[in-house]
């Protein structure tokens, strides 16, 4: 048992909420967490304690947060002295209980969807509550896996002493259990005698051509028989090296060291190549004027992965943008935002005649989110605006942050919020339907822009210079604006913290007079 964090909040507010959060997401970056599971357990945290503060009657006087890895698990334990609730009934999903479908608050079935397992324990006359939210830790090795293909037992055990130091090692003796094996499992290598009884070398080399799993495999050959028709053969079917018993160990432990350099090689130009080519199509942009709007984006990301997503479609009444943050900064974000572009942009198309474009776009996403296995996998926000000729705007958001309202010597959030997609089954959107006055603006932005920073008060201070950036440029062109909230961020932000796209909007100066 690891104890992480065992600290008590006082007293029970959304500040120190605010604070255990980051606490958590420190403690678990310093042991090395995913991110995506880092996210989950920070995201049931925060909607754990924002019941407990919001929803509860009595509300506590404290909370007492735990965190521990312990028999494979890491176990999140929230302890109050509030109103009793149990987050575990199987009811709950479905009623959501006393909490909120808006602001944020994704509620009894986000922690459900999001967790492994829970425990919940309610307070005697002078105890505590006690929650208990569970995540398995997947174990993964580092080492490569190789299987070993060999009908005679103990040349088989040799290769596999020869190599399971540095590789994790499975053994077939013969060809029809070694292509059973690979049906069901994954390897980066295959070490195959060519000469076995049943299913030889050769034929289980062409049986794995006709798999879209096996196809790319590398595949070593080993063969007493070094004649001139057998290596023919062999290297036809496009395998990666040939060896001649009696084999050596270093002769092995060589070969299959080149080959998985070359494959590793290979895959890393090949993954390089379609990197580019999504990285290319992710590139946030707007058209400068349409609809009598002036539109103005700026986007920084991570250098390594990119999590936000802007797409838009002209139609004859309205230009609908959509801002989507993919939770995390990685390759697989980035991988993620360009499946979730795809059903944003089928998407678009559908709902351009519906009454509430953005409230219907967000519902079907969000069922699209819950019901498919790829992006069940990870979570994102989404801010969805319809910008209209005569200078109305609809918002509808989807667990996005609220979008700001810049007017003269004022700066405040816009009223609309709205469930996680993919959390619920028909999940309904609110929309907000505001019109635009003279020297106005309107800020839609991804959280990075105030929260990509080292600590709570550099946090702070990032907040306060970008908010203050957006009061000061109200009166300069919209892109010198951009580009200057965005400088803000970049001196007083973290970049590698997290990816930030900033969007603004007003209506053209025709529009104005």
């Amino acid at each position: 048992m690891v104890m992480v964090i065992n600290l008590q909040y006082r007293p029970a507010t959304l500040k120190t909420a605010s604070e255990a959060r980051k606490e958590i997401s420190a403690t678990l970056k310093v042991r090395g967490v995913s991110d995506h599971l880092s996210n989950n357990i920070q995201l049931c945290f925060s909607e754990a304690a924002a019941n407990l503060v919001n929803h509860t009657n009595p509300k506590p006087t404290y909370i007492n947060v735990e965190l521990e890895c312990q028999d494979g698990y890491w176990l999140l334990h929230l302890s109050d002295d509030g109103q009793s609730w149990n987050p575990a009934l199987p009811n709950r999903v479905q009623t959501l209980d006393t909490f909120e479908e808006k602001e944020g608050g994704r509620g009894l079935a986000l922690i459900q969807s999001l967790t492994d397992d829970m425990e919940y324990t309610k307070r005697t006359t002078f105890g505590a509550n006690k929650l208990t939210l569970k995540w398995k830790i997947q174990q993964i090795s580092t080492k490569p896996s190789v299987l070993i293909v060999e009908d005679d037992d103990s040349q088989r055990r040799l290769f596999s002493a020869y190599l399971s130091e540095h590789y994790r090692v499975f053994e077939a003796e013969n060809g029809e259990k070694a292509l059973e094996f690979l049906l069901h499992n994954t390897v980066d290598l295959v070490i195959s005698d060519i000469r076995m009884p049943g299913m030889d070398g050769l034929s289980l080399k062409k049986a794995l051509h006709n798999e879209t799993n096996t196809l790319l495999t590398p595949f070593i050959f080993l063969t007493y028989s070094d004649n001139p028709e057998t290596r023919s053969n062999a290297l036809g079917l496009g395998i990666d090296d040939y060896i001649v018993k009696p084999v050596s160990k270093s002769a092995l432990t060589q070969s299959v060291q080149r080959v998985l350099n070359r494959s590793d090689q290979i895959y890393r130009q090949l993954t390089d190549k379609i990197n580019q080519r999504i990285t290319s199509a992710l590139t946030p942009s707007l058209p400068s004027t349409s609809h009598g709007w002036n539109m103005s984006i700026a986007s920084r990301n991570t250098g390594i992965g990119g999590g936000d997503l802007v797409l838009h479609r002209d139609t004859p009444d309205f230009l609908m943008v959509n801002l989507a943050d993919v939770m995390g900064h990685d390759v697989a974000a980035k991988f993620f935002s360009y499946a979730y572009g795809g059903y944003l942009r089928g998407l678009m198309y559908q709902v351009e005649a519906e009454k509430n474009p953005c409230a219907t776009l967000l519902n079907r996403l969000s069922d699209c989110a819950l019901e498919d296995n790829l992006l069940s996998q990870v979570i994102l926000t989404c801010c969805s605006m319809a910008l209209f000729d005569d200078g109305t705007i609809q918002i509808a958001s989807a667990g996005h942050p609220a979008p700001f309202k810049v007017s003269e010597n004022l700066v405040e959030p816009l009223n609309i919020g709205g469930i996680l997609p993919g959390v619920l089954y028909g999940a309904e959107y609110d929309v907000l339907t505001t019109t635009l006055k003279l020297g106005e603006r309107i800020a839609i932005y991804t959280d990075g822009l105030f929260e990509a920073a080292e600590d709570n008060e550099a946090r702070q201070l990032l907040t306060d210079k970008v908010m203050e950036a957006l009061s000061d440029t109200r009166e300069l062109p919209l892109q010198e604006a951009t580009e200057t909230i965005m400088s803000s961020f970049e001196h007083y932000g973290e970049r590698h913290k997290d990816d930030a796209t900033l969007i603004l909007l007003e209506l053209c100066a025709r529009e104005r007079e």
